[in-house]
């Protein structure tokens, strides 16, 4: 199984140059909105039609605009879930699956592999209700089944888990996982946020303004990402131009802080970064190299932690810094409130320099 992608198209104020090559495995599309991913998959699928390029599935050639090759999208072996999961209303749980498979296949034999996917998601017993009659979570599963009995050559996902609560959320990801277990096809799973692309695959490919910026194994990219898109895209909420000062010496132009990073610092820096755990309190370190009194702004509190705003120490800094503190076993005379004037390292060896 694989996908091999080059293609253009051309939007008003903008361009989708995609190139793409993939095999048996689970691929993110990872990028924020109007990157191009779900303009990616619509354009494999066949719901839209690149201005040039090609789009070849296991060997056969879905798209070759040089050649003239235009697949319908009924003649194309993939399958696209989208945000909205387009069941048909008219027709019940069962039937909208049933639709999803060849029609070579006699009815007896449809009916009893819809019912066993329908199962595989816990849908057995709504098998003859309508779609107006069902849950978004319900609806969900039943896109799934459908998606699953019409055994396509390339799975792709938009969003799909986009309006479900977290519980449910949870629970149908494990049911993916469960599913892309047994698969041999590859996966096309488009996604915003970083925690549900690095759960659910195993590579992840980088978008920015039309094109791949990065691509890689999760944990490289969250140990070493390349590019400022992918810095904020990989959770890093504090970021900030940057210049090189000396050798091993970098500064954060909105910040007006200076850190030794160890090591030398690329003459073409562009924007530094540091994760919002990834510095601490140091109540016996002297102010100098990554040390820095921080007044605080304001703090405001999740579940499980305490988010810090920090004011940096340039007085006119168009961000401030954001710093997390776990909330569990902590005591309420440890945390910092707003007001406090505190201690802060940042370890040199967390500090992410990019060029772009």
């Amino acid at each position: 199984m694989s996908l091999e992608l080059d293609i253009t198209k051309r939007y008003p104020g903008f361009t989708l140059a995609m190139q793409l090559k993939a095999g048996e495995e689970r691929v993110a599309l990872l990028g924020a909105s109007g990157c191009g991913k779900s303009c990616t998959l619509r354009c494999i699928a066949g719901v839209e039609t690149p201005d040039e390029g090609v789009i070849r599935v296991n060997g056969t050639t879905f798209f070759d605009s040089a050649r003239g090759i235009n697949l319908t999208p009924q003649a194309r072996t993939c399958a696209l879930l989208f945000q909205n999961y387009q069941l048909f209303p008219h027709l019940t749980a069962l039937e909208n699956v049933c639709a999803g498979m060849p029609r070579t296949l006699d009815g007896a034999t449809r009916t009893q592999r819809a019912q066993r996917y329908l199962g595989i998601f816990g849908m057995e017993r709504f098998a003859q209700r309508y779609p107006a009659r069902l849950s978004g979570g319900q609806q969900q599963r039943v896109a799934l089944a459908r998606m699953i009995a019409a055994h396509p050559g390339i799975y792709m996902f938009d969003e799909p888990f986009s309006a479900l609560d977290s519980f449910l959320k949870s629970a149908l990801e494990q049911n993916l996982l469960d599913l892309f277990d047994v698969l041999d096809a590859t996966v096309l799973y488009v996604s915003h946020d970083i925690d549900e692309a690095c759960r659910l695959c195993e590579r992840i490919v980088v978008m920015h303004e039309g094109h791949v910026v990065e691509d890689g194994a999760p944990a490289q990219l969250m140990r070493s990402p390349q590019t400022l898109s992918t810095l904020r895209l990989t959770g890093c909420k504090n970021t900030s131009p940057a210049r090189k000062v000396s050798p091993t010496e970098v500064e954060a132009t909105d910040w007006g802080m200076v850190f030794d990073v160890g090591y030398e610092v690329p003459d073409d820096v562009a924007y530094l970064g540091v994760r919002a755990s990834y510095f601490h309190r140091d109540n016996r370190a002297e102010p100098g190299r990554n040390t820095y009194d921080l007044h605080v702004a304001r703090v405001s509190d999740a579940r499980f932690e305490r988010l810090v705003l920090l004011d940096p120490p340039r007085p006119d800094s168009p961000n401030r810094l954001q710093w997390k503190v776990n909330l569990v076993g902590a005591g309420e005379r440890e945390l910092p409130r707003e007001g406090d004037v505190l201690r802060m390292h940042f370890d040199a060896r967390r500090i992410h320099l990019v060029r772009a």
